[in-house]
């Protein structure tokens, strides 16, 4: 088997738990639309494929979807959600303990998320100061969310490994389907958003149950 060099991780439900600020955000959204609120469990069914996609499923939900409505939403979900984005929002126990074991271990480390780009710097810089990240990347351009690889392909240049060497991290089958678009090894995460259902549908290399076991894959030794 080809040695593992390099992960890169989801964000979302992989290395932060964001949905209450998202979830804040996108009913204040909705509210100032004149659309009734969303429950926190519609919005974890529809996370994940970036914000276009979160929104036409909310506005489909609630039966007043139109492009105008959806292209407004997704202005308005900018702001709203830069008021709020750092309120409930924390890392996931025991995943910084675990980057930090694997940096020091020599594997390098980025981050690939469907969020907005500006956002997922902000968060990263935010709560993973200490962390040396080669590549953190959003979504700027909505053609290029998961499970479209060009930006993992692209991020794995960076690293300057090839794909086969990068586990690609995440909570949701997109993120599976990246890694295989990609070429990359995936490890599913049950912590996040999705069920574990959905991450063995389709068909990861591993599912880990705490970002613990990530290290046991590629580590002989694990942190305490």
């Amino acid at each position: 088997m080809v040695e593992v060099k390099g992960f890169i991780f989801d964000l979302d439900g992989t290395l932060l738990d964001t949905l209450d600020d998202i979830v804040d955000a996108g009913n204040n959204v909705l509210r100032k639309l004149g659309i009734a609120f969303v429950e926190k469990e519609k919005f974890r069914e529809f996370i994940g494929d970036g914000v276009r996609e979160l929104f036409r499923r909310l506005l489909e939900y609630r039966g007043g979807f139109s492009d105008e409505k959806l292209l407004l939403a997704i202005s308005m979900m900018k702001e709203e959600y830069s008021k709020n984005y750092l309120n409930k929002t924390k890392p996931y126990d025991g995943v910084y303990e675990t980057l930090v074991f694997l940096k020091e271990r020599g594997f390098k480390l980025s981050v690939l998320s469907n969020k907005q780009h500006f956002f997922t710097k902000e968060l990263v810089s935010h709560f993973f100061r200490g962390i040396d990240f080669v590549s953190v990347i959003g979504i700027e351009n909505p053609d290029d969310r998961k499970p479209n690889p060009r930006l993992a392909v692209e991020i794995a240049k960076i690293m300057n490994l090839e794909p086969r060497e990068i586990f690609l991290v995440g909570d949701s089958a997109t993120d599976i389907l990246t890694a295989k678009n990609a070429g990359m090894r995936s490890v599913g995460v049950t912590w996040g958003f999705k069920t574990e259902n959905e991450i063995i549908s389709a068909n990861p290399d591993y599912i880990v149950h705490t970002p613990k076991e990530i290290s046991k894959i590629v580590c002989s030794d694990t942190f305490n």
